[in-house]
């Protein structure tokens, strides 16, 4: 028997996706339990090791009134017993939670226990879940995600593969950097497609924006530069233990020059031997 090797902690707001990245914690092996109260982590670590159970991925939310105390306990005594552990904050914009419960025609937790309307239980939570993205070693904001994003970016950080997983990301820099970017690319100095009419309104995965891209003298310059630098420093990152890079690419808007260039270095990166995973984040908007 044994000590489980990986703790992993999803908390933030109740509707950012939390559920959807317990699931995929389970798809990328980790045991996952739901709302486990956090006064009983010891005993799961002691059922764990007899059960032989390596990775454990554990929800909690403000329904624990005690939850900031509880997890800077938790954390502390992981740590002190030699166990790694991870906490993944997840959040979304009020808007985009209240068309979630919308959707879905479910009662945020807060709205039950306080009897209260759906928009004070939000604003409740965000002001009551803030002090908890000071343990965040990951913290993912999910707005614009759909389940599908979320679980696949989720597996993709966790799932043990044998090698680093690359997670490629398309941006707009008017809609703010990534959170969770490891290496970020300004490319705006790239000719933008969006001023030439016929290509306006296409995005980065259209073949003539694509090509018009591709094309420009400032791309050839700085896919030179990136290959080689991401031919040296990806190994080194691999070699230092790390499961998983992001690297973010961003121009104004996020959809036609940053989307043709992530889709020519995933191609690159998958030669390289090495796992990528594609997000267009703003491609949509």
């Amino acid at each position: 028997m044994k000590k489980p090797a990986e703790v992993v902690f999803i908390t933030g707001l109740s509707g950012s996706g939390k559920s959807t990245a317990l699931d995929a914690l389970e798809d990328a092996g980790f045991f996952p339990i739901d709302n486990l109260p956090l006064d009983l982590l010891k005993k799961l670590i002691e059922l764990a090791e007899y059960a032989d159970i390596n990775r454990i991925a554990i929800t909690c939310d403000i329904r624990d009134i005690k939850v900031k105390e509880k997890l800077t306990g938790a954390l502390k005594w992981l740590k002190e017993n030699g166990l790694k552990s991870t906490v993944l904050f997840l959040y979304a914009k009020k808007s985009a939670i209240i068309t979630r419960y919308e959707q879905t025609r479910r009662n945020h937790p807060l709205s039950v226990l306080k009897k209260i309307p759906l928009s004070e239980a939000i604003d409740e939570e965000m002001q009551r879940i803030e002090p908890l993205k000071e343990f965040a070693d990951i913290q993912i904001d999910t707005t614009n995600l759909s389940p599908t994003e979320l679980r696949r970016f989720i597996f993709s950080h966790f799932s043990k593969s044998g090698r680093l997983v690359i997670n490629l990301i398309s941006f707009g820099f008017k809609y703010g950097i990534p959170i969770e970017s490891d290496n970020v690319f300004d490319i705006r100095f790239i000719p933008n497609p969006y001023f030439i009419e016929e290509l306006k309104h296409t995005t980065g995965l259209d073949e003539k924006t694509y090509n018009f891209v591709m094309e420009q003298a400032e791309t050839k310059s700085f896919l030179k530069i990136a290959k080689s630098a991401l031919k040296q420093l990806i190994p080194l990152y691999e070699k230092e233990g790390k499961s998983y890079l992001t690297i973010s690419i961003g121009c104004s808007g996020g959809k036609h020059r940053s989307v043709a260039i992530v889709e020519y270095l995933k191609e690159y990166i998958n030669q390289l031997g090495f796992h990528v995973e594609v997000l267009h984040r703003d491609i949509e908007r």
